[in-house]
C-alpha cells in the first residue's frame, strides 16, 4: 500500500491473508472474508454477512472501534470517482438501523468509504448495489 494513499485516507485492497490476520478476531462463526481494504492503520472487509470495519484510535492504535453494517440493511449505494488533482472516489452505503426493518417508521445511516484516483470503485459499487437492490426488492415483496 502507498504510504501517501494511506495519508490521505485512501482504503486500497489487501490480499486473503492479511485480511485474515487483520480481522479474523472479530469473524463470527461460518463467516468469510470476501474482500478486504486497508489504509494506514483502518480498514474494513465485507463479508458473506456484513461489512465490518475497524477505526484503530490514539497514538499507538492500540484502541479500535469495531463497526458492523450487515448486508441485508445495505439499501443504497453512491459512486463518486475522483476528478483531477487530489480528488479521490468515494462509494456511500445507505443502511436501515432500525433493528425491525418492516416497521413504519425506519431509521436510515451511511457510511463512506474514500479509495485512491487509481482505485476502479466501479466493480465495488456493482457489487453493493446488487445487494441493495436485492434487499430493496425483499422488503417490498
Amino acid at each position: 500500500m502507498g504510504f501517501l494513499q494511506g495519508l490521505a485516507g485512501n482504503m486500497q485492497q489487501i490480499d486473503p491473508q492479511q485480511a485474515h490476520a487483520e480481522y479474523g478476531q472479530w469473524l463470527l462463526e461460518g463467516e468469510q472474508i470476501q474482500h478486504a481494504f486497508r489504509m494506514l492503520r483502518d480498514g474494513f472487509c465485507i463479508t458473506n454477512r456484513r461489512v465490518l470495519t475497524l477505526d484503530h484510535q490514539g497514538a499507538t492504535g492500540k484502541k479500535t472501534r469495531v463497526k458492523s453494517i450487515s448486508l441485508q440493511s445495505v439499501i443504497d449505494v453512491t459512486a463518486e470517482t475522483a476528478g483531477g488533482g487530489m480528488d479521490d472516489s468515494e462509494i456511500t452505503l445507505t443502511y436501515i438501523v432500525t433493528p425491525n426493518r418492516r416497521s413504519p417508521n425506519l431509521a436510515y445511516d451511511t457510511y463512506r468509504f474514500e479509495f485512491p484516483k487509481s482505485f476502479d470503485i466501479a466493480w465495488l459499487y456493482r457489487y453493493f448495489m446488487w445487494i441493495a437492490q436485492d434487499n430493496v426488492d425483499r422488503l417490498n415483496a
